[in-house]
């Protein structure tokens, strides 16, 4: 799984349909065990002062993990090990894909591209790309 690692963003070859790219991240994917996964994403935009990050991780198998209850947000998510280098994600409202994202390490272990598709509150779809540089080990 090439993809487990820490990665930093290069923000000048991020490219949003919808909004600002951040301007620094980290994209850390850890495994846990023999077959779970942790992924935890730390971003600064450009007006803020301080960090912001999401986590979430399980097994890769495709299955849906359910989600606390939420009145607008996802109820379920699931991670996908397409290959030993492509990593997918998903979030669900009931059988509506509300987000999808596809993370891909480049053949010589060094970038990590990242592809998130997601639905604006129009329910149009939106998509954003993000590069990622492997961290100094």
């Amino acid at each position: 799984m090439s993809y487990v690692g820490e990665w930093t963003l290069i923000p000048e070859l991020s490219l949003y349909a919808s909004g600002v790219p951040p301007i620094a991240g980290r994209y850390t994917i850890t495994r846990v065990g023999d077959n779970r996964l942790a992924l935890e994403v730390v971003w600064r935009m450009p007006e803020d002062t301080s960090d912001k990050s999401t986590r979430f991780g399980g097994i890769a198998d495709g299955s849906r993990v359910a989600l606390p209850a939420s009145e607008t947000g996802p109820d379920s998510y699931s991670l996908t090990h397409v290959d030993g280098s492509t990593l997918d994600s998903a979030a669900y409202r009931g059988p509506t894909r509300l987000a999808y994202a596809r993370r891909v390490v480049s053949g010589d272990g060094t970038l990590l591209a990242v592809v998130q598709e997601a639905l604006a509150p129009d329910g149009t779809p939106v998509r954003n790309f993000q590069m990622y540089r492997r961290a100094a080990r």
